[in-house]
């Protein structure tokens, strides 16, 4: 679960407080933050504004004051221009988890601290990843759809049960490390590979390190995908070549990005291998082509995305954002800030 930080003190009453503006639609901010959050907020702030988008800040005629942003899903890219309208900002905080499609060039040049609500993000997505392997080492995809079709139990023989069993996480990052964390309950034998990190960060969380990707797939039970999507690097990454190599009755968990997987590779090898099972979060076209095969496939469970932080979920991104503007207003560093050099590689 979410690791709950010493909160820090207040800033002193004499002390001045940041002056901010929230660019969030009034759904979303009830969403993320809902009202004891939101007083929280205003009441550590001197707000300069709230609007619903981009347009209404820019044409604000106190913009030039704002010295923090707060953000979330819908939020303008941070281009140059919009930042020579706020020549006073020096902290982004994005109640959302990755910040790429608002984090521009223009805004790392600036020095700018981004500060993103990804760790209170993917604890969810991490649960749902953790609950798709139990039912997946539990069979109960497949056992499902059995039952509708045969109108009758299938055996158990087969069903490998949740202990002891071997997971791959395609790259480890923040989701698959809480996710790592949570298979241990399992006794789960937990490989992993990403090329990007030291053996350390591995060792840190009792997971095997694998050199190849070739290796965990063939030897994966459960493989779960956590791949950002990089564009001319990691598309296509999970290949038909790949897919060919999971073992029987192994089940592929994808809550990434759909464009990690080779989509057409992935059909294929699922109707010739009906052992196989996938489990989509998140696929290439969102949702699928009406005439995608997707649909038709009994070893495909589709589930639209709902693998990240949904409904009340999202709060714990509103807490975060709160506790890391008590932190700047009492001069403290924010926890969570998004290092410039690494942000291309977060989902």
């Amino acid at each position: 679960m979410l690791a709950s930080a010493a909160r820090p003190p207040a800033a002193s009453s004499g002390a001045p407080r940041p002056r901010a503006a929230v660019v969030l639609s009034r759904a979303l901010r009830e969403e993320v933050f809902g009202p004891a959050a939101w007083a929280e907020l205003t009441g550590l702030v001197d707000l300069v504004t709230d609007c619903s988008d981009g347009a209404d800040l820019v044409v604000h005629p106190l913009r030039g004051e704002v010295e923090v942003l707060v953000t979330s899903w819908g939020a303008p890219p941070l281009t140059a221009g919009l930042l020579a309208e706020l020549p006073r900002l020096r902290t982004v905080l994005h109640a959302a988890g990755s910040v790429r499609r608002i984090a521009t060039d223009a805004l790392w040049e600036r020095g700018i601290t981004v500060v993103s609500a990804a760790d209170a993000n993917n604890e969810p997505v991490a649960e749902y990843v953790y609950a798709q392997t139990v039912l997946a080492l539990k069979d109960v995809h497949r056992r499902s759809r059995r039952i509708v079709a045969d109108r009758a139990l299938p055996p158990l023989d087969g069903v490998p049960g949740i202990r002891e069993q071997t997971v791959g996480l395609v790259s480890f990052g923040s989701v698959a490390r809480k996710t790592a964390q949570r298979l241990h309950r399992l006794d789960a034998r937990i490989l992993a590979w990403d090329p990007y990190l030291d053996d350390d960060a591995f060792r840190a969380e009792g997971v095997t390190r694998v050199a190849e990707l070739s290796e965990l797939a063939a030897r994966s039970r459960v493989l779960s995908i956590h791949t950002p999507l990089i564009a001319g690097r990691t598309e296509d990454l999970v290949g038909e070549d790949l897919l060919r190599l999971l073992p029987p009755w192994a089940t592929l968990i994808n809550t990434a990005r759909g464009a990690v997987i080779d989509e057409a590779a992935l059909l294929r090898v699922l109707v010739e291998r009906p052992d196989l099972f996938a489990v989509l979060d998140v696929t290439r076209a969102e949702p699928p082509e009406p005439e995608s095969a997707l649909y038709a496939l009994p070893n495909v469970l589709l589930t639209g995305h709902v693998a990240g932080t949904v409904g009340t979920e999202r709060r714990a991104m509103g807490r975060l954002v709160v506790d890391e503007l008590r932190r700047l207003a009492a001069g403290l560093l924010p926890l969570h800030a998004v290092p410039a050099a690494s942000a291309h590689l977060r989902a």
